[in-house]
C-alpha cells in the first residue's frame, strides 16, 4: 500500500494543478499570441494593389535545342489563330544485331518503318500525308541541333506518300507473332530501299558505327496541309515498337520471311526540326509577331511550344514605387501573385487544350535567363500550373518583386513560355492587362511599410 500511494501521489497533484489553472484561465479575456509586447503604433498594415504597370508582348522564339528528347513530334498543323506548324523527324538508325547475313540470294518482302504514338495535338481528322526520306549527309553526336536545324536529303521519296490519321490506335494491335503494348503508326516504304540494305557490303553490319557510315539516317516528314491537322507525339527509343522492320528471305526458295530490325537507341542522334509560317495567322497575331507592333501585346499574348513563341513581361515603374516614401520608410512584400487569364477572344479550348503548366524565368543583362528566387520554394507554393476551374496561370513572385525593389537583382523582365516547349505541341493565347475582358492579366501584391 506504501509503494502504491508514491506512484499516485504525482497523478493527483497533476490533476489538481490543472484544475486549478483551468479555474484561473475561465477567469480572463482571451487574448491573442503577441498583444502587448508592441505599441499599437508599431504594429504593420497590410496594403494590397493590383495596379502595378505591366509591359507585355510576345515574340518568336530564336533557338531551342532539340536533340535527343524523350518524345518525338511530327505532323503539319494550321492553327486559326497562330498559323501553320510542321514537324520533321531527323534520325540515325541502330543494328539490333551486329554480324548480319542475310544470305547468298537475299529476296525483300517487305520494310515497314513503325512508330509508337503516344498522344496528339490538334485536329485528327485532318488526313496527313507522310514522306520518309534517306540522309545524304550524316548526323554528329558532336553536335548541337535546334528546331531551325537541317539536313540534306536523298530526292527518292521512301514512303510514296503514304496517309494516316493522327489518331492512335487501340493497344494490343496484333503484328505478326507480336501483339503490341502500344498504339502505333505502320508506315509501308519502297522495297527498293529494303534491297539497298540486304545488298550492302556484310561487313558494314559487323559494327552500328560501320553501318552509319553507310546509311546516314533517315528524315521523317509529313505534306503540309492547308487546315485543321494535328502534330503526333511519338517514343523514339521504345525499341520494340518505334522500329524500321526489314521482312526478307534468304533466297527465293525460302518459304518463311526473316526479320531484321533497326531500331533507335539513346547512343544515336536524332532530333525535330519545326517550321512555322506565321503569316497564315489572325491579323491581330501577324500584327504582333510578324510586322512587329508590340504594342498588341497589352490586348493579348501568346505561347506556342516547338520553338515557336514566348512573351516577355517588364514592370517598367516598380522602382519608382517607393520614391514618395519617407528616407525611413521601407517597404516589405508580403505576397506578389502574377495573374495569367485565358484570353476569351477564341473558344477552341477542345481541340487546342490549354498547357499543363508554364515557366517564368529572369531575364538577365547578357541575354541569358536565370530561375526566380520563388522557384525555389517548390511548386505548391510557386505555381505554375493551369487551373482548369480559374482558367488562368498563376506565380508567386514575391521574394522577386522584393529583390527588384531592393536593387538586388539586375533582372530586364520575365520570360513566359510552356513547360517542357521542345517537345510539345501546345499553345495557349492569355488576355493581355489591357484586354477587353473581365479576367485581365495583373500583378496583385500584398505590402507593408515598416519605419526603421
Amino acid at each position: 500500500m506504501k509503494t502504491r500511494y508514491f506512484r499516485n501521489a504525482p497523478l493527483k497533484a497533476l490533476i489538481g494543478c490543472a484544475l486549478l489553472f483551468f479555474g484561473f484561465s475561465c477567469s480572463k479575456t482571451t487574448e491573442k499570441i503577441g498583444n502587448g509586447l508592441l505599441p499599437e503604433s508599431d504594429h504593420m498594415a497590410v496594403s494590397f494593389t493590383d495596379t502595378i504597370e505591366l509591359s507585355c508582348h510576345a515574340e518568336s522564339i530564336d533557338s531551342m535545342a532539340t536533340k535527343g528528347m524523350t518524345t518525338i513530334l511530327l505532323g503539319s498543323m494550321v492553327d486559326p489563330v497562330m498559323g501553320r506548324t510542321d514537324a520533321s523527324i531527323f534520325t540515325q538508325l541502330h543494328l539490333s544485331a551486329t554480324n548480319q547475313r542475310f544470305g547468298a540470294e537475299p529476296v525483300v518482302d517487305s520494310i515497314v518503318l513503325q512508330l509508337a504514338i503516344s498522344g496528339y495535338y490538334g485536329d485528327t481528322t485532318t488526313l496527313q500525308t507522310v514522306h520518309v526520306y534517306e540522309l545524304a549527309d550524316t548526323l554528329s553526336s558532336y553536335s548541337n541541333y535546334y528546331q531551325c536545324s537541317d539536313v540534306e536529303v536523298k530526292p527518292n521519296d521512301l514512303a510514296n506518300g503514304f496517309q494516316f490519321y493522327p489518331r492512335p490506335r487501340t493497344t494490343g494491335t496484333v503484328v505478326g507473332t507480336d501483339t503490341l503494348t502500344h498504339s502505333i503508326i505502320r508506315i509501308p516504304l519502297d522495297n527498293s530501299f529494303g534491297e539497298q540494305l540486304v545488298q550492302a557490303d556484310s561487313t558494314l553490319y559487323d559494327t552500328p558505327e560501320q553501318f552509319k557510315t553507310f546509311l546516314s539516317g533517315l528524315k521523317i516528314c509529313c505534306e503540309p496541309v492547308s487546315q485543321g491537322g494535328a502534330i503526333c507525339y511519338f517514343y523514339p527509343t521504345s525499341n520494340d515498337i518505334t522500329v524500321l522492320q526489314l521482312y526478307y528471305r534468304e533466297s527465293p526458295d525460302e518459304e518463311s520471311s526473316r526479320r531484321f530490325n533497326f531500331y533507335i537507341t539513346a547512343d544515336d542522334v536524332y532530333f525535330n526540326q519545326y517550321q512555322h509560317d506565321y503569316t497564315l495567322g489572325s491579323d491581330l497575331f501577324t500584327q504582333q509577331l510578324v510586322e512587329g507592333d508590340t504594342s498588341l501585346g497589352q490586348q493579348t499574348l501568346y505561347l506556342q511550344s516547338m520553338g515557336g513563341i514566348r512573351s516577355v513581361i517588364r514592370f517598367p515603374n516598380l522602382r519608382r514605387w517607393t520614391e514618395g516614401f519617407d528616407p525611413q520608410e521601407h517597404l516589405v512584400i508580403n505576397e506578389a501573385k502574377l495573374i495569367l487569364p485565358a484570353s476569351s477572344i477564341l473558344d477552341d479550348s477542345s481541340v487546342y487544350k490549354a498547357p499543363s503548366s508554364l515557366a517564368l524565368l529572369s531575364i538577365q543583362p547578357d541575354g541569358t535567363t536565370a530561375l526566380l528566387p520563388d522557384y525555389y520554394e517548390g511548386n505548391n507554393y510557386y505555381g505554375g500550373s493551369y487551373s482548369s476551374e480559374q482558367h488562368n496561370v498563376v506565380f508567386r513572385i514575391g521574394e522577386y518583386v522584393q529583390r527588384v525593389l531592393s536593387n538586388k537583382t539586375d533582372s530586364e523582365g520575365l520570360y513566359l513560355s510552356i513547360s517542357g516547349a521542345a517537345f510539345n505541341a501546345q499553345r495557349w493565347i492569355i488576355a493581355g492587362p489591357a484586354a477587353d475582358q473581365e479576367e485581365r492579366m495583373r500583378c496583385e501584391i500584398k505590402y507593408s511599410i515598416v519605419t526603421e
